[in-house]
């Protein structure tokens, strides 16, 4: 066959009309599952996961549905419906198909991972797709020809990946983890469909992401825009159709389930809401069967289908399971977020709003400053630097992160001097005395290294690496984790960096206030509660809630941030830091066993006359700080603290 055949063929293959085949169908026909990237390898059957059987016809020719949006939890099989969405394009219905992903990187390896097995392991499509040859444009990792058509895959970080070319199908994968802006060109979103402009009715879009936070996740706002469609289940006892809902404590439906007296789940099922029956999960197979799609709004022509994880076939994620790690994860707000995310299929919605310090200064309990409850199992501190002061917190931590504030205070001095380090130094230093007796010291304490004392903060850290003293800065982005992985920041002469020089972490505060203002609106003792002990300045309440989260529009798309409504933070940001270095020790990883270990070297009662002697040479050293400065009077920690 020459080159002018081999046009032709490929030309009027693309002039063929649409079959009246439908991607479900085409996929129980002919997809097979690689055993490198499935679970259950081999002949696919939509039968196992019924609720995408819609999802997938909808991107059939034959339907005239053009966009489509599926907001989802993990596990349900939706990748897969994806992959038989491209398998039926290059095999049935060919054109130029556009993949994007949120990084060039991640489209690259979902080509080597998903595409390339899924192409092998299709008889279908093995002979349809081009060879990859050395050199050839026609088939790399993020091309790929074949007949009637060609896939560009690509990332929303590349601006290049969405110009000079038009596209009739095109896949938005992980959208939550798109670029707000590409190369200063827009929404990568946009920017996408603007490339199937040229084929009108014929396009088809799939948008297709599991949701992050609420009012800012973009699946969300696609659902929103959509006909929001929810898969409907019958009742196996009434015969009523429901959705599946998580419910939750005051809700006479939903998940429900029982615990042992050791607290660990032994039953799961779900109550009716109609007839409030229970429904054993070994209903769930035959009760998807029957399950059908109701839109809300059925005007509208944008399909919308939310997948929570409830509907995770037999086999997959158990509501057993889902249980157990919404008990794992119920009281720390960054996990909680995974779970209603990935589990539910759920936007987050943060907890922004200000508390009210009123409320929270009434409820100082009557346990000394500078010493440890009982149930304070170590110790962390956060160091805010300002021009003429530190200002330190120092907090204790137990079981399921409750925790209890030990010390707040400023050390007044200039941080390019010295002397205001040696303070730190007694505080980093010193015996706090615990409730059995035991002496305990500051395990990890985090600095702000922004602002204008950056070397002064690297100096005093560079030398206490031992003491768990690090420098830290707040994450210049959204969406950031409690603490990232450091970068060294000392260098040679020859512009190498010093593997042992100071280290530089970058701390999530988005994430962290909302998990702290989370905590403060707990209201009983116990997992995740913040404790206060008697003789706080209001000054301290006000500080700490002095930021509220507030939604901006950046180029019309909005954008979550964190705003002061008074002058003075300090509070909470020494917080925030102090939470970080608890997150840097293990406070949301560690295990029973390790607590039970830590408890019993904690309550192992030492010599307390002898702490008490230690701790008073301490103090003495403490509220030796500057009484006078310039133009303004700020508390120092002697009058508040240790008097």
């Amino acid at each position: 066959m020459n080159a002018q055949e081999i046009y032709e063929l490929n030309f009027n293959a693309g002039l063929k009309p649409d079959p009246i085949m439908t991607v479900s169908e085409w996929a129980d026909n002919y997809r097979y599952l690689p055993k490198v990237s499935a679970k259950e390898a081999g002949k696919y059957r939509t039968e196992r996961t019924p609720f995408l059987r819609e999802i997938m016809d909808a991107l059939s020719p034959s339907s005239p549905v053009t966009e489509i949006c599926v907001i989802k939890g993990t596990q349900l099989g939706c990748t897969e419906a994806a992959n038989n969405f491209l398998g039926f394009i290059i095999d049935i219905s060919p054109g130029p198909v556009l993949f994007v992903l949120p990084t060039v990187e991640l489209a690259k390896d979902h080509s080597k991972a998903k595409l390339a097995p899924m192409i092998s392991e299709t008889p279908r499509l093995r002979g349809r797709v081009k060879e990859p040859r050395a050199r050839d444009s026609g088939n790399t990792i993020l091309v790929k020809q074949f007949m009637g058509g060609m896939l560009f895959l690509t990332g929303s970080n590349s601006g290049a990946g969405f110009r000079s070319r038009s596209i009739r199908y095109l896949i938005l994968d992980d959208l939550d983890g798109y670029e707000i802006d590409v190369s200063g060109e827009g929404s990568p979103v946009e920017l996408a469909k603007k490339r199937t402009d040229t084929y009108g009715r014929l396009k088809k879009i799939l948008e297709i992401s599991t949701p992050t936070i609420k009012g800012v996740s973009n699946i969300e706002r696609a659902y929103e825009e959509s006909d929001q469609r929810e898969y409907h289940v019958p009742c196996p006892h009434c015969s009523k159709k429901q959705v599946l809902e998580w419910g939750g404590t005051g809700f006479d439906y939903g998940i429900k389930f029982n615990r042992n007296e050791q607290g660990h789940v032994t039953d799961v099922w779900y109550k009716c809401k109609h007839c409030h029956t229970r429904i054993d999960e070994s209903n769930k197979t035959d009760m998807l069967a029957k399950g059908e799609w109701i839109p809300k709004y059925p005007e509208r022509l944008k399909r919308g289908y939310h997948i929570s994880g409830l509907l995770s076939p037999l086999g997959f994620v158990s509501w057993k399971q889902i249980v157990i790690e919404f008990l794992e994860v119920k009281n720390n707000p960054e996990r909680l977020k995974v779970w209603v995310n990935t589990r539910l299929g759920l936007p987050f919605e943060e907890i922004g709003e200000q508390p009210e310090w009123v409320n929270l200064s009434s409820r100082c309990e009557p346990y000394p400053i500078m010493t440890v409850p009982s149930g304070g199992l170590f110790l962390t501190a956060g160091v805010d630097t300002q021009d003429d002061r530190l200002a330190v917190v120092i907090r204790a931590w137990g079981r399921q992160e409750e925790s209890w504030l030990i010390f707040w205070g400023e050390l007044l001095g200039d941080p390019a001097q010295s002397e205001v380090w040696n303070q730190l130094d007694n505080l980093l230093n010193y015996p706090f005395k615990h409730q059995s007796g035991t002496a305990l010291n500051i395990i990890c304490m985090a600095i702000d290294s922004q602002g204008h004392r950056t070397q002064p903060v690297y100096n005093y850290c560079r030398t206490r690496l031992s003491r768990g003293v690090i420098a830290i800065q707040g994450a210049s982005q959204s969406g950031k984790p409690v603490i990232s992985r450091p970068s060294y920041q000392d260098v040679n002469f020859k512009g190498k960096v010093i593997k042992k020089g100071v280290q530089l972490w970058t701390v999530g505060t988005e994430i962290i206030k909302s998990t702290i203002y989370s905590r403060l609106s707990i209201s009983d003792k116990g997992a995740g509660y913040y404790h206060f002990p008697i003789g706080l300045e209001d000054e301290y309440f006000l500080e700490l809630t002095g930021e509220k989260l507030v939604t901006r529009y950046k180029d019309g798309i909005p954008v979550k941030k964190w705003v002061q409504t008074r002058s003075r933070v300090e509070a909470l940001d020494c917080e925030v830091y102090a939470y970080a270095a608890a997150y840097l020790k293990g406070i949301a990883r560690t295990s029973p066993a390790v607590w039970d270990e830590l408890e019993n070297t904690v309550n192992a009662v030492q010599d307390v006359n002898g702490i008490d002697k230690e701790a008073e040479q301490h103090d003495s050293q403490i509220v030796n700080t500057p009484t006078q400065r310039p133009k303004k009077t700020y508390r120092v920690a002697k009058s508040r603290f240790l008097s």
